[in-house]
């Protein structure tokens, strides 16, 4: 690609650079959206089974500056970017731009199908709880579900750990014994032990709804955030 894109040995311009990556971006979209059209149709529930070769997908999106060299405007994107490990040989990457799509199920289908996973197979998809990504599970043939990854996991047990020393229903003496309840749920997650990390978060959450002014406020929905999860 490098040899196509940027020839190390003829001095070219940044709008020849620029016009031979859109070229091949072009030719990529075009070959996947052949690979779209060709997908055999999906089968009934009771038939599927787990994927023999794709083992997961873990996926994340991040928002980049983008300039239209056309407009000179400047805007943000988001780029999703998927990563397969599988069974039996290295792993292998897709990504797209969110809105120059038009199906992200049918890009991740095409991705997992064009690298080893037949129709009647499902894999379990690892990502953030972004709202946009569950669109494109519930849309999608080949991927049955998703959880969460252990980084965002983190992230909410951390903004429930902040937000204990911000809640004016809980007086100080009290504050280090609640977030080390929250700790302690962490770590019965960490340790593979989720059904009674929510049991604790639970039993935190009953006891402090008995507070007046407990309720809707910062902490009640962080902890609630971390039991949904």
């Amino acid at each position: 690609m490098l040899k196509e894109v940027l020839p190390l040995d003829k001095g070219i311009s940044s709008s020849g650079i620029r016009d031979r990556i859109l070229d091949l971006g072009n030719q990529l979209d075009a070959d996947i959206e052949r690979d779209i059209a060709q997908l055999p149709g999906c089968v009934a529930d009771d038939q599927v089974r787990e994927s023999s070769h794709v083992a997961s997908v873990s996926v994340d999106s991040a928002w980049l500056r983008n300039c239209d060299f056309r407009t000179d405007a400047s805007c943000h994107v988001n780029i999703v970017a998927g990563r397969a490990t599988f069974k039996d040989g290295p792993p292998k990457l897709y990504a797209y731009v969110h809105k120059e799509v038009t199906s992200a199920a049918a890009r991740l289908d095409q991705f997992l199908s064009r690298n080893g996973e037949a129709i009647d197979e499902r894999v379990t998809v690892i990502s953030d709880d972004g709202g946009e990504f569950a669109k494109t599970i519930e849309g999608s043939k080949l991927a049955r579900g998703r959880i969460l990854d252990w980084f965002h996991i983190a992230m909410k047990f951390r903004a429930a750990q902040r937000s204990v020393f911000g809640s004016n229903v809980i007086d100080s003496m009290e504050r280090e014994s609640v977030e080390d309840e929250i700790n302690h749920a962490k770590w019965l997650v960490w340790h593979g032990k989720g059904s009674k990390a929510l049991e604790r978060i639970k039993a935190l959450d009953s006891r402090l709804l008995a507070r007046e002014g407990y309720e809707f406020k910062t902490l009640w929905w962080n902890l609630n955030n971390v039991s949904i999860t």
